[in-house]
């Protein structure tokens, strides 16, 4: 094929940031670990794929299959989502807390996914599990026309590490305080259907 340029086990990529040997970074949706040490913007080599003891936070157990995000911020991997981390793989060994070191089988991200539904309302707020591991924003709307109660939907991923659990987000539907009031309260009518929109990984 005189189009295929290279495997993709291994990258070179400008460092986003000073990085040593043996660490991870993290460019956007890219995820890979250093082969060699490289100073911001330098050129660098960084392994996609394989097993690698990482930098982890300290304050974690982790279990087998446990799925590993990369906390950009922090430079470490951790077993806790959140909708500004990564998704790098799966832990491979027990890790204990407190421990420096984990164990990371890397997967390649798949890139962002686009799935979608419809819900049928319950109460003013609904968890809605989507079936990805972590969102990164939803939109939500009425099936049918508005009316006095429900008026309007909103969707909230929260913080993807609890409130709510990762993959799933919390869909509330909402009326006016009264006829003259159009101050937003909690809906009291519900079986109302919305379709919804949710992106992440």
């Amino acid at each position: 094929m005189k189009n295929f340029v290279q495997p993709g086990e291994t990258v070179s990529v400008a460092a986003p940031y000073d990085v040593l040997s043996g660490h991870g970074f993290q460019i956007g949706g890219l995820f890979a670990v250093a082969v060699f040490d490289a100073l911001s913007g330098a050129l660098v080599e960084g392994a996609r794929e394989g097993v690698f003891d990482l930098a982890k936070t300290s304050a974690q157990a982790w279990a087998v299959g446990d799925e590993i995000y990369w906390d950009n911020s922090n430079k470490v991997a951790s077993n806790v989502p959140g909708t500004a981390r990564l998704r790098i793989g799966v832990a491979l060994a027990i890790a204990a807390n407190p421990s420096a070191i984990g164990r990371v089988l890397l997967i390649p991200s798949p890139g962002a996914r686009v799935v979608a539904g419809q819900a049928t309302t319950v109460a003013a707020s609904d968890t809605i599990v989507t079936g990805l591991s972590l969102l990164t924003s939803v939109v939500a709307t009425l099936d049918s026309d508005p009316i006095d109660d429900p008026e309007w939907v909103t969707a909230s991923i929260g913080d993807q590490a609890g409130t709510p659990a990762a993959g799933s987000f919390l869909l509330k539907t909402w009326k006016n305080t009264s006829g003259s009031d159009p101050t937003p309260a909690a809906a009291t009518t519900f079986g109302k259907k919305v379709n919804w929109i949710a992106y992440g990984y």
